[in-house]
């Protein structure tokens, strides 16, 4: 037997709680965006900070959904969905969608992609994607998309960032980052966001 094998069968595990799991993961600082799926009249969307590239060729990419979303049904149904990259000044669009959103996207600046899913107009950035792959990870699913088409019109401005429970923009006057906004603000959904609603 392995000194690493042995070691680790000679250490008493601890649980993990969920709490104690979101806390520390949630040290890790990411950006924030909104997913967005859906037609003109049924457009839903959600926020997610679990997010990443996948592949460069073909372009793919996954994010963390948890089960029970309602976005589930709408992505399925459409196939397409478009992940927009919040801005560092939109921190109330990303509570918003944090939260269920009984009037859908009334007063959010949109538009509808050539094909299909409906884009923040005011997003740093965003692309559109087809669904190809989904996989269950416990209390989630990693939805895998193909990116069909990708831009940049809010390329200027600064990045919003989820840390420590937080949401605030790269750069803040508050000291420091988690002053930015706070802790009880609903935060985006994923495995190391705070609690929130599900999706």
């Amino acid at each position: 037997m392995s000194a690493a094998r042995s070691l680790t069968h000679s250490q008493v595990k601890q649980p993990i709680t969920p709490k104690e799991f979101r806390r520390i993961c949630g040290l890790f600082a990411t950006g924030v965006t909104v997913i967005t799926a859906g037609t003109e009249g049924e457009a839903e969307g959600t926020t997610v900070n679990s997010f990443t590239s996948v592949s460069l060729d073909p372009s793919l990419v996954l994010f963390c959904l948890h089960k029970e979303s309602r976005m589930h049904a709408v992505i399925g149904r459409h196939g397409t969905f478009a992940v927009n990259f919040l801005a560092g000044g939109q921190q109330e669009l990303a509570r918003a969608f944090a939260a269920r959103r009984p009037e859908g996207f009334h007063g959010v600046p949109h538009h509808f992609a050539p094909d299909g899913p409906p884009v923040l107009s005011e997003a740093l950035a965003y692309l559109t994607c087809s669904t190809v792959a989904v996989h269950s990870g416990g209390d989630h699913d990693i939805v895998v998309g193909e990116v069909l088409e990708l831009a940049a019109p809010g390329s200027e401005q600064e990045p919003l960032i989820f840390f420590d429970g937080t949401l605030g923009p790269l750069e803040s006057t508050g000291g420091r980052f988690g002053q930015a906004v706070g802790p009880q603000d609903p935060a985006p959904k994923g495995p190391a966001a705070s609690p929130a609603r599900a999706g």
